[in-house]
Formats: structure tokens, sequence, C-alpha cells
């Protein structure tokens, strides 16, 4: 088995330009992942709730000047599109701008060494993009192919726009996605890998940060142990993706556009969610969960689970094939 030197990475660019070394989290290093994780999970969650607070206050004002009640049952909220993309930008947006903050003021070092100092940037994202369209057209053509999904012509969850209709929101959620895809990125592979290789090596930074990436999905509607599975699968793959692309922008692409793939031009639900409420088609999926993913979407199925583990398997090989040549 190859080893990953993280020097050769971008994971050691917080070794090099963080004034913040975590030396306390360190003396507990049997439990430093831990407290690592929960630090994650709070420097993501509170710019999310000031955000969600802001939006309410802002919703309750409105219906009190309005006297339009049924906003706050939040029947307005969740069926329109535009203020479903605002929340998505808002509350995603702003983990980005708390990290920045975060790494600048606190870490006192600049924001791209957390993995955005690459060459051929834009080049890496298109490219990440194409690999995101791939995986999931892959698992399309399969379920079509073996009747476990059909196209339909009547909005199941495209409530908002189908076809030609949707794609203004279609584009406008395009742009959503690409902050959201990169908050979580930002996050667990851009903050909390290279913090955890301080304290151990490449591979358990991996597999830690990969169960953090799942934990953070388990409170999504119609999750399963199978979509939790896959989600900390991914995680892996988003991981070495990124180590092997040397940074993090071609895993922005391929994250964001995984989901805006799967909900707004195919039609399915995203990690259980429906975000936007429109799509270019819509796919309704017939065959057994535990295949297509049900509910929850692709990423409850053990499609997506074959998927990723050929995505995996191949970035191993390349990872492998790199190390060896060097």
């Amino acid at each position: 088995m190859f080893q990953i030197n993280k020097s050769n990475t971008y994971l050691n660019d917080f070794n090099l330009y963080s004034k913040v070394t975590y030396e306390k989290l360190g003396r507990f290093k049997l439990v430093a992942w831990l407290l690592i994780s929960f630090l994650a999970m709070v420097l993501q969650i509170v710019p999310s709730l000031l955000i969600s607070f802001v939006i309410g206050a802002i919703i309750g004002v409105y219906a009190i000047v309005t006297g339009n009640i049924s906003i706050l049952e939040g029947q307005l909220y969740s069926n329109s599109a535009m203020m479903s993309w605002i929340s998505l930008v808002l509350d995603t947006g702003s983990v980005i701008l708390f990290f920045i903050f975060y790494t600048r003021v606190i870490e006192k070092r600049p924001f791209a060494t957390i993995g955005l100092n690459q060459e051929n940037k834009l080049k890496k994202y298109i490219k990440g993009a194409l690999v995101a369209i791939g995986m999931q057209l892959f698992y399309f053509v399969a379920i079509i192919a073996f009747g476990w999904g059909e196209v339909v012509r009547e909005p199941i969850y495209a409530t908002s726009g189908i076809g030609t209709s949707a794609i203004p929101y279609v584009l406008l959620f395009l742009v959503g996605f690409m902050i959201q895809g990169a908050s979580e990125e930002v996050v667990v592979r851009g903050w909390m890998m290279p913090v955890l290789c301080r304290y151990y090596k490449v591979p358990i930074a991996i597999i830690v940060s990969s169960l953090f990436f799942s934990f953070l999905h388990m409170g999504n509607p119609n999750v399963s142990d199978l979509a939790l599975v896959n989600l900390a699968l991914y995680g892996i793959f988003a991981a070495l993706y990124a180590i092997n692309d040397g940074g993090l922008w071609g895993i922005f692409a391929q994250h964001s556009v995984w989901n805006w793939f799967m909900g707004n031009v195919l039609g399915l639900p995203v990690s259980g969610m429906i975000i936007g409420n429109a799509s270019i088609i819509e796919t309704k999926l017939t065959g057994p969960d535990f295949i297509t993913g049900g509910s929850f979407g692709p990423e409850g199925g053990i499609l997506v689970t074959v998927i990723e583990l050929i995505g995996i398997v191949y970035l191993c090989y390349s990872l492998r094939k790199k190390y060896s040549s060097n």
C-alpha cells in the first residue's frame, strides 16, 4: 500500500502558514479527532444559525407588515424557488465567509492556504464538473436501462418549473450549488483534513473527516444506513480527488455539479431534499429503494455505492502511480 506524504500536498499548507497549531488539542491525541470534529461542526453551524435567525426575523417582519400570516407557516417560503435559492446562498455562503474570517484572524494565514493555491484553476474546475456529470449519467442510464426509473411528463417535485420553463431557475441554482458545494469542501477537505493531518497520517485524516461528513447529513429527510455509508464513501472519494488534484478547485466543481445535476437537471432528491422545485426533466424512481435510493435520492442506493467505489479505486491507482514515479 502506498503512503501519501502530506509534505507533497496542499495538506501541509496548514503547518507552513497557520499561527495556531492546536497544541492543546494535540495533547489528547487519542481524542483529538473528536475535538477537531466538534470545532469543525461549531464553525459550520454558527454562521448557518445566524443566517436562519436573520431570515426568520425578516420573514416575521414581512408577515406582520403585510398581514400575510401564511408565510409564517412556511407555505410561501417552502414553495418559492427564489426563497429557496436565497436561503441556500445565504446559509452556505455565510460558512465560507466565516472560514475566511477564521483562517485570517484566528489562524493568521491566507484563506487560499486551505487548498486554493493551484495552477490551471478553471481547467480543474471544468474537469471536476464533467466528472460529476459523467457519474450522474452513469446512474441515470443504469436506472433507465434496467427499468428502475422513468422520465415522466407530469412534475413530481418541479412545482416551480419543468423543461424550458425551468431553465432560469436551473441556471440560478447552478450558482447556488456552486456556493453550497464549495462551503462543505472548505469545512471538511479544506480545513478539517489538514488540521487532522497534524496529528495523524493522511489515511486516518481521510477516514475521520469522511465519517464527519456523513455525520453532518444524519438529520436529512429519509436518510438510511446505506445513505450514510455512501456519504462516507463520497467523503473518501472527495479527499482522494482533492489530494490527487493538488487542491480544492476540482472537488468544488465535482461536489457542486453532482448536487445540481442530480436535483435540477434530472429532477431527483438531493440527499433527501428537494431544492428549488425546478428541473429540466423529472425522473420517477420505480425500482427497489436499495438500488435507486428511493426518497433519499441516488445517494441512498447501491448504484451510487458502486460508482463511488469505482472512483475511489481509480484515484488510489492514480495516486499510487504518482507516488511510485516520484
